[in-house]
């Protein structure tokens, strides 16, 4: 019965899914909304990512989604990676929830180093490691988030390969109050209260807090290899209980136990402050400062002596006959720690269509610190990585009635250092006693780009978009008590062209063909990260790595209640950054050694079969190789999500799914500590609307509690539930 109830609702999300999961107003494209009994889910959307001006989204060369906070509001959202799981072309390997720091998503097959990510305008990616820090935005606080795919990099530069993520906060000119809470599975806290207000014609404010908090899943193991065990005799209590299992390849592995799960404690505060010169022209101030700690919650030990007790030190004796010792220092965890201060400040001037954005971030305290000790009193060693970003990002629209220019420049300069300390106590990472060693670097990029999107009649038109970088790394330094090597710097100059042509046969209809050049930079840290005790060495030679894109796409509607969207893409990365095989020191660094292909097919479909019933179903095929033609296997083959939406009075529920096909190498073993596995994963939500200002919410993530391992063992099943208040 499990089984068959299983087939049947995958089969009934396959066959009754034709339109977005958060609702009509996130297709990529737009229908007519017709009458009125279809107003509520009419598909029109005026999007600005896309050419950095307001423009249809069905007319846009690209695909296009948009979620909404009303979408965000519908659904268990915890951070802004849960509002994209559902989207074409995106994997979300956060198997771990807000307690997930390891992995990110992807899109078109490509991480989070080459998709950019916007808050309010300003860069949300790290400058360590190029990789989007989830916690540090409110969920709540988010008015809308554009996501388009494809190269962007003529507009956007490096990040920009694989898409652009744009996250628009809310506005604090409309008054309002909204108070908000849920708990569920894992001891899973979600709470927090934002206020807005308009203080006079010309001065509104808005603040907010969010409290995020996790006992989380079970991420590792406490393990040895075999070839561990050493000893012909025991040096301690001896043990029985270790578990042999077999890793992904095969080879087996000895059980101890688990640090524990994967916890976390999440703080945002948001400001804003918004002056209006007139109608026309504003000028915003945002800040956001994020506090995050992640540690490893109830150690286990599966090791128990004579008398049946668990203890977490003694010896224990493995399958070759001879004895492993073991403490406390094999189930201890990372504490992990962060903290981040983003300003950004944004003028627009809307009748001289002029955009000003000036940001800082600031992210401080960031990195882990390790021990011995289980309870963390006694001594470690810290490693963090502070780093900081500078923005400036200003633009210009001119328009006439069938041309559309838009010019500007862009200054972004960042900046780590990688610090390894001594503690007193591993729990306390500002214990320190010592430094071992400190490292780091600086890039600059400075940029102008010009767009000019022409119409030569109604039905053909052509998009011409150029941006010029010159990039800059220098400051590369490397120091301990004994050594102080300072890295030479180097500059390049990268020219980044892209071409789309629109041909609109009729409304319903619109055929795009397009080409971007991308130019991507390294990261700081595969430049300037020496650590040879941990296996890395710096290398500051690597070039940038640059990317061509080719896609076809084709966007319609079929009345007015169902709509697809079809693209088909090529892309090819020269000069791929990757590290290399340890050497015979057991060192290893990033080079530019390979080359890499992905040809991918995108297909949406979205349909509406009443004013309460609603469907979605889209697929994203990726065929990624190397330069030597074999596959990438880190890249799932297939993404497909699907799902049903009821909406109706009070009421409004969804049902949905999504399947990932595996990422393991053909001889690696499934379901197994290290695998990759294939999964299909059912989510379910209803809402209730008790009044115009308050609504409850019950949800249930991995429905059928599927079991599956994402290199750990993926989070089970998790229940929610929630309430919301806003006035």
């Amino acid at each position: 019965m499990k089984k068959l109830s299983k087939g049947m609702l995958m089969a009934a999300l396959i066959c009754g899914s034709f339109v977005s999961a958060y609702g009509g107003e996130t297709s990529v494209f737009a229908a007519e909304a017709g009458d009125e009994a279809l107003s509520s889910f009419s598909l029109e959307q005026i999007v600005v990512t896309a050419t950095r001006t307001m423009e249809e989204a069905k007319k846009v060369p690209a695909m296009v989604s948009v979620v909404t906070a009303e979408d965000i509001k519908k659904k268990n959202v915890k951070t802004v990676s849960d509002a994209l799981t559902m989207l074409p072309g995106v994997y979300n390997a956060r198997t771990h929830g807000m307690s997930e720091t390891a992995n990110g998503i992807e899109i078109r097959g490509f991480g989070e180093n080459n998709i950019l990510f916007l808050y309010d305008g300003m860069p949300m990616n790290d400058a360590y490691d190029g990789g989007m820090n989830w916690n540090a935005i409110s969920v709540e606080d988010v008015e809308r988030i554009e996501i388009v795919r494809g190269a962007a990099s003529s507009l956007y530069g490096g990040h920009a390969v694989a898409a652009v993520v744009n996250i628009i906060s809310k506005d604090p000119e409309k008054d309002s109050v909204r108070a908000y809470a849920s708990y569920g599975t894992k001891n899973t806290w979600k709470r927090g209260i934002s206020v807005s207000k308009k203080l006079s014609d010309k001065f509104s404010m808005g603040v907010g807090y969010e409290h995020k908090r996790t006992s989380g899943w079970m991420k590792k193991y406490a393990y040895a290899s075999t070839s561990a065990a050493k000893s012909a005799s025991p040096s301690g209590t001896e043990a029985t209980g270790v578990q042999q299992v077999q890793r992904a390849s095969g080879s087996v592995i000895n059980i101890l136990g688990t640090p524990g799960s994967g916890a976390s404690r999440d703080d945002t505060y948001n400001l804003k402050l918004k002056y209006k010169f007139d109608a026309d022209k504003y000028l915003m101030y945002r800040y956001t400062h994020d506090k995050y700690r992640y540690f490893a919650a109830k150690p286990d030990s599966w090791l128990v002596d004579a008398n049946g007790n668990h203890i977490f030190e003694g010896s224990v004796k493995f399958s070759n006959g001879k004895y492993y010792n073991f403490d406390e220092s094999d189930f201890t965890d990372y504490n992990g720690h962060r903290k981040v201060d983003r300003h950004a400040l944004q003028y627009k001037d809307e009748k001289n269509k002029i955009d000003l954005n000036i940001g800082f971030t600031d992210v401080k305290d960031n990195g882990y610190s390790t021990g011995s000790d289980l309870a963390g009193n006694g001594p470690g060693n810290d490693s963090r990585y502070p780093n900081k970003s500078y923005k400036i990002d200003f633009q210009k629209v001119w328009e006439s009635k069938n041309n559309t220019l838009v010019a500007g420049f862009d200054v972004q300069r960042n900046k780590m250092d990688y610090i390894k300390n001594k503690l007193l106590h591993w729990h306390n990472y500002k214990s320190v006693t010592s430094n071992t060693s400190q490292m780091g670097g600086s890039d600059l990029n400075l940029a102008v780009f010009v767009q000019n999107d022409y119409k030569f009649s109604k039905k053909f038109g052509v998009n011409m978009g150029l941006r010029m970088d010159h990039y800059k790394k220098y400051d590369g330094y490397y120091k301990d008590k004994t050594t102080h090597i300072d890295q030479l710097e180097k500059s390049y100059t990268e020219l980044s062209p892209k071409l789309a042509v629109e041909f609109t046969p009729r409304d319903d209809t619109t055929v795009y063909v397009s080409y971007g050049h991308s130019f991507n930079p390294p990261r700081l840290y595969q430049l300037y990260r020496h650590d040879p005790s941990y296996g890395y060495i710096a290398n500051p030679d690597l070039e940038p790595e640059t990317t061509n894109t080719f896609e076809i796409g084709v966007k319609k509607s079929f009345g007015k209640k169902t709509n697809a969207a079809l693209s088909i893409f090529r892309s090819k990365t020269k000069d791929l950054i990757s590290a290399t095989p340890k050497d015979s020191e057991g060192h290893r660094k990033y080079v530019n050694i390979d080359k890499a292909k992905r040809l991918g097919v995108e297909l949406e479909i979205n349909h509406h079969f009443n004013k309460a019933l609603s469907g979605y179903f889209n697929y994203a095929y990726v065929n990624a190789k190397d330069g030597t033609g074999e596959r990438l296997w880190s890249i799932p083959r297939h993404v497909m999500h699907t799902g049903i939406r009821y909406e109706k009075d009070k009421w409004n529920a969804y049902l949905e799914g999504q399947y990932i096909s595996r990422r393991d190498t053909p001889d690696y073993i499934g379901n197994h500590f290290m695998a990759d596995d294939s999964f299909f994963v059912a989510n379910v939500g209803v809402n209730y609307n008790i009044n115009p200002h308050a609504m409850i919410s019950f949800s249930v993530d991995n429905l059928f509690d599927r079991d599956y391992w994402q290199w750990y063992k993926a989070q089970g099943r998790a229940y929610t539930v929630g309430v919301q208040f806003e006035f």
